[in-house]
């Protein structure tokens, strides 16, 4: 079986209390719920649901992670799983761009892939580990400082 390389995300201090606050007001608002004299319906199933939104928020920032599995790279963002083949990514660069993407910092890497039809950003902590992984898997791909892209003829 193929070595498991596994990255975190980087997290920005910002993001991170961002999410910690936000979780923190779901858990205030269902708390306060509960102890309100509101329907049952809002007494029981709105605190459940700010609950679920807080756990949700925290499960994202704490389970993103990138993995190379083979020939694979698994992008995870909480519940959702993203499966990039490396023989089909085109480009790697630095970017900051603030768009949603499966990162907890904006210190990103652009990855184009599909033959520069798809994009996604990910952030991971040490980004020349990142890289060194990917083009070490790629044959296809060259590396200079923080940007990868596919060699000519490949």
């Amino acid at each position: 079986m193929a070595e498991k390389l596994i990255f975190p995300s980087k997290r920005d201090t910002w993001i991170v209390l961002l999410s910690w606050i936000g979780a923190a007001i779901e858990v205030a608002v269902g708390l306060l719920l509960l102890t309100s004299t509101a329907p049952w319906a809002i007494k029981w199933l709105v605190p459940a649901a700010c609950l679920a939104g807080a756990a949700f928020m925290l499960w994202v920032l704490y389970g993103t992670y990138y993995a190379f599995s083979g020939d694979t790279l698994v992008i995870r963002c909480g519940p959702f799983r993203i499966k990039v083949p490396v023989a089909e990514i085109e480009a790697v660069t630095p970017t900051r761009n603030p768009l949603s993407s499966p990162a907890c910092s904006l210190d990103r890497l652009l990855i184009r892939y599909r033959q520069g039809k798809r994009r996604l950003m990910v952030s991971p902590l040490d980004q020349n580990g990142f890289l060194t992984a990917l083009v070490s898997r790629g044959p296809h791909l060259s590396r200079s400082g923080l940007e990868v892209v596919r060699k000519r003829g490949a």
